[in-house]
């Protein structure tokens, strides 16, 4: 299992969180295993990461392919799929199984004064426990979420063991 973050437009997280959307697409490899997480960082002008999900599986496949097989998933017309996967010969798609609405936002200004140099990654940045980024998601749930929420995210373990 692997912790990642990722940026997506705030008009699609929506989506996500409505349930209206649960594939999220990237025009290179991802590599990411059954049970991941995927911290969603919603671009300007939100500006804040607020939602975390649960990765299904990752499928890579043609354009084509995965307009078939996961159309009604991901959110966009058709017209809006071709124009974003223009020019790829294949593409990953990330399915997931859940996902929640983090029980506090946290800005691009809070990141950055956390950890010096933020960027919310372009493609999808992999994290591990010692990653600055992860431990201030981490500290940042702890004092912010309920045992229950962060039980919900599969964090509670976690958080013991990387706080100890």
């Amino acid at each position: 299992m692997r912790e990642a973050l990722i940026s997506i437009k705030p008009t699609y997280v929506e989506k996500f969180l409505t349930g209206e959307k649960s594939v999220e697409l990237r025009k290179r490899t991802v590599t990411l295993s059954s049970g991941s997480r995927l911290w969603i960082y919603s671009t300007l002008p939100k500006g804040c990461m607020e939602a975390v999900a649960e990765v299904n599986r990752v499928v890579v496949g043609t354009p084509g392919q995965i307009w078939d097989k996961y159309r009604d998933a991901l959110g966009v017309s058709k017209s809006t799929y071709s124009e974003y996967v223009y020019g790829a010969s294949t593409i990953s798609a990330i399915v997931t199984k859940s996902i929640w609405n983090l029980p506090a936002k946290m800005d691009l200004s809070m990141l950055r004064s956390q950890v010096p140099g933020f960027h919310p990654p372009q493609f999808i940045k992999y994290m591990t426990d010692s990653d600055p980024v992860f431990m201030f998601i981490i500290r940042f749930l702890f004092s912010n979420a309920s045992e229950e929420r962060l039980r919900d995210i599969g964090l509670t373990k976690k958080i013991e063991y990387l706080l100890a």
